[in-house]
This record gives C-alpha cells, structure tokens and sequence, in this order.
C-alpha cells in the first residue's frame, strides 16, 4: 500500500475508533476489537477455540450493540473507499504530469495511434461517426444514503485543504465529520421512491457531469492536436441519458406523473446550472470592449436585445458603460430565467443560446482573451452542445408483457388477428393507416397509453432531444417491436399522412435472456426486410439501435455461455445492418457487477470492435456504480475518457493485436464452452428442485426482498420462481453471501471438459486463445476477479442456515467443488501460479478488506436466523434485528465495493 494512502487510512480510522469509544461506550469498542481481531486470525488458521470466541463475542451483544458494532465496520470501509478514491486521483495527477498519461489515456491513446502509424483520415471518419452516451438508472443497488454521501464529500474537502499535512489545524473539522458520520443512521427510515431517484441523479449531474462535458472535449481536442495536428475539432460526441423516472419495467411506482416531472426538474436543472455558469463569467468578464468592430457588433446586438426585451434596458445602468460582454451576460441570464420560467423572453431553443455562447467565445478569443474564452464561453458552448435545455435524454422502458397485452385489446376491439407471427404482423400494418381506436379500454391498456402520451408531452413541453427512445424489455420477436409502433400510432408519436410515414420515436428492443440473444440478428432482418419498417427508419435518420441485456443473460444461462452469447450477437447484429445499409448503435446494459456485465467495461469495449458500430456507444450505469464513477470530477472524467478511448482503441488498434486468421477457430471453441457452461450451470441452477430452497436459505435473499434498496420492487411480477427475480438482487444476495456463484459458475466444468475432449493439445489451445484473443483474456481475467473475491469459508456459515442440513451441505459441496475446478482452470489457462498473481495491488485490498467484512459476516448470519425465527410485527426486538440486518447489508456492500 502507497505511503500516503497507508497514513490517511490509519489516521482516519485511528479518529472512528476514537469516536465509537466516545459515543457507544468501552464495551462495544472492545467488541470491535474482539471480532477483528478474531477474523484476523482465523484467515490464518480456522481453529475450534476462534471459532468458539467469534460465537462468544456476538452471543454477548444485544441487538442494539450489535448494530453498533455493525456501523463502525460500515464506516471503516467508507473511509477506505474515500481514501483509495484519493490515491487513485493522485495516480492519474501523477501519469499526467510525467507527459506520458495514464493507461487507456486520450494522451497515451493518440500517441499510441500515431506510434503505429494509424493514419489521420481513418481517425478522422471513426470521430465523425462516433457517438458516446452513457446512461443513468435507477437500478435498486445504491446501498448509500445521500446525508452520508455528503459528509464523505465534506470530510474528502477537508482532508485536500489539509494538503497532506494530518497533523495541520484544517484536521479539527474531521472529527466534526466523523461524528456526522457515526450519528447519522446509514439505514433509510421510508421506502425509495421515484422521486427520490430523479433526484439522485441530478445531483451528480449537478455535481461533477455537467462540468466534465466541457472540461472533457477540451482535453480531447487538445490531445488529438499534439499528435494529429491537421484535425479539426470535431463536434463534441458526447451525451448523458436517463432511466430515472421513466423505467416501469416490473415497476408499478412509475407512473406518467413521475416521468413528467423528471423531465421538467431535468430541464430546470440544466437551465439553472447555465444560469450560474454566466453568472461565474460576470466576474471574469470586468473589462472594457475598446475593439471597435468587435464593440460595434456587441452594441448592435444589446440594442437589439433591448429593443425586444424592454425589461433587460435596466442592464445599462449596472455595470461600467464599455464592460459589454457583462451586459451581453446579463441579458443571456435574464433569458435563460424566463425559459425556466417558459414566460416572454425565453430563448426559441438550445441552440440559439449555444450560437450565443458561440459568438461570445470567438469574441473573446480575438480580444485577445483567449483563457477566459477557454474557461468561460468555451465550455460552455460545449456543454449546450452535449445537454442542450433538456439535460439528460430519457429512455421509457416497459416490458414487452404490458405492451403486448395492451395490442391484444387494441386489435379485438377492430376485429383484426392478434396471434403471434404473421397475422399479428398484418394487422397491424393495417392498423398503422387507419385511424387511432377510440376508448373505453381496460386499466392495464389504458396505463400503457398514458404511458406513451406522456413520452409525447414531453417531447412537446421540452423538444424532442429530452425523450425519444423506447426500450422494450425481453423482445423475443419482431412483432413484439411493432406493437410499440402501433401504440405510437395511437398516441401521435406516429404520423400517418397521404401514406407518408413519420416516426418521433426510436422503437430500441432488449434482448436478454440467451434464447433471445440467439434470436436477435434473425428478429432484425426481419423487421429490415419489411419495406413499412424501412420506410418508418428513413424517417429516424435510417438509424436503429438494440439493447443487450448482460444482466439476464448471465442469470439465464450463466458467466461464459452469456458473454459469448452476448459477443456473437453484437457481431451478427452488426453485420445484418451493414447488409441492409442501416446506420446501427448498441445499447449494452451493463450491472456494476462481473456477474452482471460489469467489472472494467472500458476493457470488455476494446477487445470487441462490435461493441461500438461504427464508434456509437451507448451504455447503463448502475446502481453504487454511479457514486463511484460520478462523486469525483478526476474520476468522472476518467470514467469518460476510457469509454472514449476505448472505442479509438477497438477500432483503430485491435486489429493490429489478433491474428485476424485464428479467430473463426477461436469462435468455434468458444461456442464449444459456451454450451458445456450453460447446460452445467443449469443443471444446478434450474434443474435441481431443492437448489431454490438453498438459495432462500444460504443467501440473504429474503432480507434484500424485505428493504427494498430502490424504488423497484425485487421481482417483476411477483411470482415465486427464479425465473421472475430480477438479476440484481440474485447477484446481490451471492455477494453479500460470498459465494458470487454467477459470475463463475460453470467456467471450471468447461475449461475441464475441453482440455478431456481436445486432448492432448486441450490446455495449448486455451493458452494461446487466452495470449491472442483480447475477448478470452478479458472472460478469464473477470472470472479470476470473482473467484479472488469469492469466500468458501464465509458462504460455508450462510450454507450452515439450510435446512435440512443435509440439503445445504450437498449443494454446498457441489459449489465447492466447482469453484476448485473454476481456481485451477484459470490458473491452468492464464499459466498463473496463484489467482491475481499478476495483479498485487488487487490481491492486497482483498487480503486487507477480509478482517473487516468477515465480522459483518459474522453478525449477518447470526442475526440472519433470528429474524427468519420471529414472524414480522410479533415481537418488537426483530424491528432492532432488521434495522441492524440492514446495515450489515450496507457494510459489506461497501466492503466488497459491489451490491448488484
């Protein structure tokens, strides 16, 4: 561990023990000590007598000294997590002041482009084609409350103004803190609602992505002219979407009403961050105009402000008489609060304020004002570009159940076939044409319509940017895709007029499970083969974009059958469009999580050049993903620049890294353990009767169920299957478990099952799959992430909650024994000599996070069967248990740096 990050940690932690002692008393501090202490050492040697002490020590607490205890640990990992954030700013302040720039940089990219002698008209047509999107949700997997993510702010402030001096008099104000922390209750006391979400998310809009839109394309721009100096800057390919407030996927608390308001409170916060963004430049901009063209320009265009917007002639009397970009400023100010206020005086539209910024910027650029114009105009220009006056674009999502019930009803009442296929298809092509059908309809039918006109009214109130995307969870067929079409038809959203054909929607399916995944590029060139549906496309810039659903996928058909089942489906995807001359974008929706499509996405990017068409990216952020990507504006801008450089990479660079004729080979082996892995991973998961009832058991599952981290309830419809939960509590009860089974379950019996089936050159192949095929490296790589992360000896405690006992040791121990064959396949195929041998740094966080997620653990498991034994509401001691349950869900969420 680095120097200063070692002092930090101590010095911060050395404070919270010294407050737990201060506010909960000797008792529960020496508990803390006891338990860590206890973890330590049975990490080193699992003996009776620890064991037996770890049972002494909790047996001794009571519910509300337990829960104590539980908090301290909680803290103790946001103050480590606060800290390793720190380092890592450090780190990449550090690479860019040695010139080189960090890894996966714009500054190494670009070098690394020109070193390879990559050409600049090649770089040139993949930036121009390039679009860059990543989007916001709403995922229920942010265990963090606002009140205590603000005081880690707040407590991080300080600790920068004390410049690394932890003796210094700006250190008083972190006790201060600390206390904040320990007297603030991480567990939220109501349910998430909607609301609540939509107002998340404008915070780290507010807090770190407005700003790096601009401070972003200026590094861009810069980097890209030191080593491609006759580029023009292009025009800024970034944007930011949102989920927040428009998902009623499975999600009743959605409603119409929500996804307005999200709307508007985006656009008012878009509005107002501009206001304060020209507000800042009035201070910067103090001096004269004594440039007569330059002045006679500025003059004209105040007087003719002035002359339409009689209230601004008050402006001339403020500042000094030749200070006119202040003028100009404040009547750009004034304007931007009557569109917030949609009253007289309101800007037209975006773009007319971002052609303002635009003239404003040039001129102080030949003032000569150049770092004003830079700092000031400059990015904001580039931030109307990238926001305009809606904010963030919203996708609505809804799942392809509603909408196809609401199409059934639709096509009875006119008496047209509504079966699936074909004669469905028909139908509502017919439909398309004819006038919209008249009410009554039932409620269900009738929501989804509102639902729609909604997305219209929004597209009214705040242009058609603000929302235009249709995501349609679990498309299984191209009929399902124009079900949608046929309730834009109703609502307005498709114009029909003298045969011509409109669209104000993009019509997106999401594919999940594997079936589906399978079925895509089959769905596709259908729906392109359909003139109508060309003709509706032509009318969307002849762009189409699909969604993949890693999440789904991998609890349908687990780790490796998903990600190759997802990578061949990008692949084919992109060659059906290029066939029909369709411009294509992919929309992968990823989890935070390896076992939810996650861990280092920028690097899953670039070993698939399918994963970008064409550099059109866009992608979900998820959950506790969105704090750790978004709090820091170092980080914020890291997180962008490496899907940028990601897509450079995969275009420009990949190829010169394969051996282009070794991979139809390596594809082939691959759908090879693609098929061994998911029919294993099955025969578990789906085909053993009793697994269900150990994973109710030997996971917190029903826990997780009862808080309700988000506003979305855990399953879609509320059946009782595996096949109704949704994939992120299913992830998140195997890691609070620590058994992590989705994210490797089923790689062992493949890897072993393919070195016996090619033998004797089985373990060669894979070797040398594993060396040339960025795309293998990375599903090994994850999958050895996971299994250093996964704990036999802790998910042997939550297995030890089954009963009967019996059931929860046979399962356990083919878990067991599938994770051992999973350790040495890795280990075999990356010719390694431990997991994360390579990666020390990794390996060393896990060795020092154990000792203090164990306890939490600990305490989980305990409690855990205490609470499953009190019925709900028939003892008032079991409100103390869940409200300390709930924070060891925090704690080792925190620990672990993964929820779902």
């Amino acid at each position: 561990m680095n120097e200063q990050l070692r002092q930090e940690v101590r010095f911060l932690t050395t404070r919270l023990g010294a407050m737990v002692r201060e506010q909960s008393g000797q008792e529960v501090f020496s508990a803390i000590e006891v338990l860590r202490k206890v973890a330590k050492q049975l990490r080193q040697s699992p003996h009776s007598r620890l064991l037996e002490a770890k049972e002494r020590a909790i047996q001794h607490l009571s519910p509300e000294e337990a829960a104590a205890v539980a908090h301290a640990f909680s803290l103790f990992f946001h103050l480590v997590n606060l800290c390793e954030e720190r380092e890592r700013v450090r780190r990449l302040r550090a690479h860019d002041g040695q010139g080189t720039g960090a890894p996966m940089s714009l500054r190494q990219t670009f070098s690394e482009l020109r070193r390879q002698g990559v050409p600049a008209a090649a770089v040139k047509k993949l930036i121009e084609s390039m679009h860059i999107e990543p989007v916001l949700t709403a995922h229920p997997t942010e265990a963090k409350r606002r009140s205590v993510l603000n005081h880690i702010l707040r407590l991080g402030k300080t600790l920068d103004a004390a410049c690394g001096d932890l003796s210094g008099a700006e250190t008083s104000d972190i006790d201060s803190w600390i206390e904040a922390l320990w007297l603030t209750d991480e567990v939220r006391e109501g349910v998430v609602t909607p609301a609540m979400e939509s107002e998340n998310a404008r915070f780290f809009l507010e807090r770190t992505i407005y700003d790096l839109a601009g401070s972003f394309w200026e590094k861009f721009c810069t980097e890209m002219g030191r080593r491609y100096p006759g580029l023009p800057a292009p025009e800024p390919f970034l944007s930011f979407g949102s989920w927040v407030g428009t998902d009623r996927d499975g999600n009743p608390f959605v409603t119409p009403e929500t996804s307005l308001d999200a709307a508007e409170q985006l656009r008012l916060s878009i509005l107002h961050y501009y206001q304060a963004a020209c507000s800042r430049m009035l201070g910067w901009a103090s001096f004269p105009c004594h440039n007569g063209t330059m002045e006679a320009v500025l003059r004209r265009e105040i007087s003719r402000d002035m002359r339409r917007f009689p209230p601004t002639r008050a402006f001339a009397a403020i500042d000094q008489p030749s200070e006119l970009f202040r003028r100009k400023l404040r009547i750009m100010i004034w304007r931007l609060e009557r569109t917030a206020e949609r009253t007289p005086g309101a800007y037209a539209a975006a773009g007319e304020f971002t052609r303002e910024l635009r003239k404003l910027a040039d001129m102080l650029s030949v003032y000569p004002s150049p770092r004003i114009a830079r700092i000031g105009p400059g990015r904001l220009y580039v931030a109307s570009q990238v926001f305009g006056f809606h904010g963030a674009s919203l996708d609505f999502r809804t799942h392809s159940r509603a909408t196809r019930g609401a199409v059934d009803e639709i096509l009875r009442k006119a008496r047209l076939p509504y079966d699936t296929g074909g004669a469905r298809v028909a139908s509502i092509r017919q439909m398309l044409f004819e006038p919209a059908a008249r009410p009554p309809f039932s409620a269900p039918t009738a929501r989804v319509l509102e639902e729609f006109r909604a997305l219209c009214t929004i597209q009214t109130r705040n242009g058609e940017a603000a929302a235009h995307r249709y995501v349609l969870s679990m498309t299984s067929s191209a009929a399902d895709v124009w079900d949608v079409l046929l309730l834009a038809r109703q609502t307005g959203l498709l114009e029909v007029k003298n045969r011509h054909v409109h669209s104000y929607l993009d019509v997106i399916p999401l594919f999940e499970t594997l079936d589906d995944l399978e079925a895509s590029p089959q769905i596709m060139e259908e729906l392109f083969a359909d003139p109508l549906y060309c003709r509706i496309l032509r009318s969307r810039h002849n762009f189409q974009e699909v969604m993949l659903g890693y999440s789904d996928s991998v609890k349908d058909g687990g780790y490796v059958a998903a990600n190759w089942g997802l990578f061949h489906a990008q692949k084919r995807l992109a060659q059906v469009a290029e066939r029909h001359g369709i411009r294509f974008s992919l929309f992968h929706g990823k989890g935070g999580t390896i076992d939810r499509g996650g861990g280092q996405s920028h690097r899953s990017i670039q070993a698939q050049p399918s994963a970008a068409p064409r550099g059109r990216l866009r992608i979900t952020e998820q959950g506790e993903v969105v704090s750790l990507k978004y709090s820091n504006p170092d980080i914020a801008e890291r997180n962008v620049e490496q899907l940028v450089t990601s897509v450079l990479d995969a275009h420009l660079l990949h190829s010169l890294r394969v051996e282009a004729a070794k991979v139809p080979e390596w594809e082939a082996y691959a759908t090879e353990l693609a098929a061994s892995s998911r029919d294993f991973y099955r025969e578990l998961i789906y085909e053993t009767p009793e697994f269900v009832e150990y994973f109710r058991q030997a996971t917190p599952i029903d826990l997780i169920e009862h808080i309700r981290l988000g506003s979305r309830p855990a399953r879609r419809w509320g059946a009782g299957d595996l096949r109704d939960l949704r994939a992120i509590p299913w992830v998140f009860a195997w890691t609070q478990s620590r058994h992590l089974l989705p994210a490797w379950f089923g790689l062992g019996h493949a890897l072993e099952k393919f070195q016996r089936d090619h033998a004797p050159h089985g373990r060669d192949i894979l070797r040398s799959m594993h060396e040339g095929w960025p795309f293998f490296f990375n599903l090994i790589n994850n999958a050895e992430h996971s299994l250093a992360k996964t704990d036999l000896y802790i998910a042997s405690l939550y297995a030890a909650l089954v009963r009967p006992r019996s059931l929860g040791q046979r399962i356990f121990k083919r878990i067991e024994e599938e994770y051992h064959r999973s350790v040495r396949g890795v280990l075999d195929t990356s010719a390694a000599s431990a997991l994360l041998a390579g990666q020390q740094v990794l390996a060393e966080s896990i060795r020092l996070r154990n000792p203090y997620v164990d306890p939490l653990n600990f305490l989980q498991t305990h409690f855990l069967e205490r609470w499953r034994r009190k019925p709900a509401g028939k003892d008032s001691s079991n409100d103390e248990i869940l409200h300390l349950l709930q924070i060891t869900v925090g704690g080792i969420a925190f620990g672990m740096k993964s929820t779902g």
